[in-house]
């Protein structure tokens, strides 16, 4: 049953890593894009080659398909700031050199690479900061490119200067491929710590989602009664006065409890804004004891697990045996 269990949390793990990364590529390079089947297949090799490489990884290769996204959206900015005019299958090449390095600079050091993956741990703050230090060589080439874009775009806004910065930016990756190792395990530890933290939170998040949800859904349903059956304009759709659907009625309850105002949607007559204003200090007051509760039911779990805890060590250490004493000889 465990091995179920932890079968299962697996694949979900993987499945929502493939999810994030394929909605961003989608986003950040198109449907059918040679950058979007670089930024795919590079996933997929994260999935795929890590685990085979170092069988220990499960944090490993799920943080580094999670990276893949964050240098996806990165790699998009980058390009869509200076290299506006590459060829598409460029892009694409340019985008797989890293990961293509990275994946062989493990190869290479594998030894030290498995010694850092086979045994996590969160390290303190220093190290960390430590792990992260390979950024800084990659940043100093992105910002020569980009002053060289400045000083000249038409030289900088070419394949050849592309493939320039990104074989840079993979030497740079092979050779500190430990250390981004380092950095991936971190980062894998620290997402399943949080999301260990979230699970704990799970009733008090559904109860305050649902009286949240109740609210939302109450004074949606008053601005459809007033809206429908009141007889005046009390909203304003665009500029000009219409009767709200229940769809519309929803959307401007949440935006208002949650005080974004678009202003695509106005109360316009002074029942309308009385009721707006009633659920704004609804949504306030729901957030500040929403919160008290949630920080208040975080403290009750952790005094409940360490009295646990000191129950379980006192109950061990009266399970502990006790030496046997020779009897003194006459």
């Amino acid at each position: 049953m465990g091995h179920t269990r932890r079968l299962v949390s697996e694949v979900a793990r993987i499945a929502l890593s493939l999810a994030f990364v394929f909605i961003v590529a989608v986003a950040t390079a198109g449907i059918g894009s040679p950058l979007f089947f670089a930024i795919l297949l590079s996933a997929g090799l994260a999935i795929a080659f890590i685990p085979a490489l170092f069988p220990t990884s499960r944090l490993f290769s799920i943080a580094f398909a999670n990276l893949v996204a964050v240098y996806a959206a990165i790699f998009s900015l980058f390009v869509g700031e200076i290299f506006s005019g590459v060829d598409a299958a460029v892009l694409g090449i340019g985008f797989s050199l890293p990961i293509l390095f990275f994946v062989a600079g493990c190869w290479l050091r594998r030894a030290e690479v498995r010694a850092v993956v086979a045994h996590p741990a969160l390290r303190g703050e220093q190290r960390v900061i430590a792990a992260l230090a390979w950024l800084v060589p990659i940043a100093v080439v992105g910002a020569a490119v980009f002053l060289l874009s400045r000083v000249a775009g038409t030289i900088a806004n070419t394949d050849f200067v592309l493939l320039g910065a990104m074989a840079a930016i993979a030497l740079i990756v092979l050779a500190v491929s430990r250390d981004v190792a380092i950095f991936l395990v971190d980062a894998g530890l620290l997402f399943e710590e949080f999301f260990a933290r979230i699970a704990r939170l799970v009733i008090p998040a559904f109860a305050f989602l649902t009286f949240y949800s109740l609210i939302v859904i109450l004074f949606a349903s008053a601005y459809r009664i007033l809206s429908q059956y009141a007889g005046d304009a009390h909203f304003y759709v665009g500029d000009a006065p219409r009767t709200l659907s229940f769809s519309e009625s929803i959307y401007f309850s949440i935006v208002s409890i949650t005080t974004v105002g678009y202003g695509d949607i106005v109360p316009h007559s002074s029942i309308a804004r009385l009721l707006a204003s009633l659920e704004v200090i609804c949504g306030f007051m729901l957030l500040l004891f929403g919160v008290s509760e949630l920080l208040e039911y975080m403290r009750e779990h952790r005094h409940r697990r360490e009295a646990e805890a000191a129950a379980r060590a006192r109950a061990a250490r009266r399970r502990k045996p006790r030496p046997r004493t020779r009897a003194r000889s006459r």
